[in-house]
């Protein structure tokens, strides 16, 4: 019964997350599809926490949270959908962080160093 209650605590986070995202971006953007938003749907727990904190970071303006969180995914083993719903997450926040830079958001601008920085860089 609890573990019920926390996954759709969970399920549920993650909705008005990526909601906030998709709708908060803004026009010209990048765009989450309905298809990557559901791509965790049947993923493991750890998957679907990593990809709600990845869009509550987002959410939030966290860019630098949302972005390491959904480069360290790739890193996993997931389905081509999941593996694509990562990539345009990831363009999504990217976009949202560089209208932020543009805008001249100091936040931003720092996130932008921490994220150019070696150690916040992954591969495959």
């Amino acid at each position: 019964m609890v573990d019920t209650v926390k996954n759709l605590v969970l399920l549920t986070s993650c909705a008005v997350c990526c909601a906030a995202l998709i709708f908060g971006c803004g026009q010209g953007s990048s765009k989450l599809t309905s298809e990557d938003l559901k791509a965790f749907d049947g993923a493991t727990l750890q998957l679907k926490q990593n990809w709600a904190r990845a869009h509550a970071a987002g959410a939030t303006n966290d860019y630098v949270q949302a972005i390491v969180t959904l480069r360290a995914m790739l890193l996993r083993d997931l389905s081509k959908e999941q593996v694509q719903a990562v990539k345009d997450a990831l363009s999504a926040f990217d976009a949202k962080m560089m209208k932020a830079v543009d805008r001249g958001d100091p936040a931003a601008k720092k996130a932008l160093e921490t994220l150019s920085s070696p150690p916040t860089q992954f591969s495959r």
